[in-house]
């Protein structure tokens, strides 16, 4: 399939400029309180899961130091596609991971603009003493999802509460059992046993995918982490992607992404008017911007 050309010819460089300083407003994306239990409801705190100490959180993950017995075990409860009532699946999957690896996990709350993706928070992976890290960036509810489907119950282009809550909750898992000794294939494992509800509840198995290739780039090559855009990319030149209809946000973003400018196209903006409560997120100034953005 043909990739997005640059947006902006020289005759609309004018335009351009007008609207690239219009998007200069960022949604501010959060990442939710708690992780859920098994009949939905709210569990354990998110934010101090992200401390990587809890040695057990229900509907989660436990460990035993003793026996290196890393047992992950979610149940999602929700309404899954074509269905009309909540149901419950479970991902499980039992790993022996040999103690500590030699790196240290560094949780920062704080929302980070990054390829002009709003993103909720990040971990800063530390290889031994160096003083550089590896970032791996955090979803958060209201997180442009540049490879999400306009008009989709699920996995539109703004990522909700339910699809921030579980792909936190399985990346905290990943880089627990990583910090414990877990190998690249034992992460693949917790992976592979969470995919069927991802596909079935959320949806969003790009973006599933870019996050478990970030923990493994970060954590076992040491890398910097490839970015979302360039991942949209190649899952697009292998044909596992599709630029359809419902995705011509994504062409859109691409093309400012090609040009230097990357920002969120209309569509995004559009649905958080509709699911978000604007006037208590924004300033009256940037309401203004946002406005316009959305219509």
């Amino acid at each position: 399939p043909q990739l997005p050309r640059p947006l902006c010819s020289r005759r609309g460089a004018g335009v351009c400029r007008a609207f690239l300083k219009m998007v200069s407003v960022v949604v501010p994306s959060k990442l939710e309180s708690h992780v859920a239990l098994a009949d939905g409801s709210e569990g354990f705190s998110l934010i101090d899961l992200f401390s990587f100490k809890q040695e057990k959180v229900d509907n989660l993950y436990s460990y035993n130091e003793k026996t290196d017995d890393f047992h992950f075990a979610f149940q999602e409860h929700g309404t899954a596609y074509k269905e009309t009532e909540p149901s419950n699946l479970l991902s499980e999957t039992k790993l022996v991971v040999p103690g500590k690896a030699e790196f240290s996990l560094q949780f920062d709350p704080q929302p980070v603009e990054v390829w002009g993706i709003n993103f909720a928070a990040s971990v800063r992976v530390i290889h031994g003493d160096s003083s550089e890290a590896r970032v791996v960036y955090l979803p958060g509810t209201r997180t442009y999802d540049p490879a999400g489907l306009t008009g989709d119950p699920h996995a539109s282009e703004r990522i909700g509460p339910s699809c921030s809550r579980t792909q936190a909750a399985v990346s905290a898992s990943s880089m627990f059992a990583a910090l414990h000794g877990a190998g690249r294939d034992q992460l693949d494992a917790i992976q592979q046993c969470t995919r069927p509800a991802i596909l079935r509840y959320h949806g969003r198995q790009c973006l599933f995918d870019w996050m478990h290739l970030q923990v493994q780039e970060a954590i076992y090559l040491n890398k910097d982490v490839t970015p979302y855009p360039e991942f949209i990319k190649s899952e697009v030149r292998k044909g596992k992607l599709s630029l359809s209809d419902a995705r011509q946000h994504t062409k859109a973003y691409l093309q400012s992404y090609n040009m230097g400018k990357p920002h969120p196209p209309h569509q995004f903006f559009k649905k958080v008017a509709a699911k978000d409560p604007i006037k208590d997120i924004f300033t009256e100034e940037q309401l203004e911007s946002f406005k316009k953005l959305a219509m």
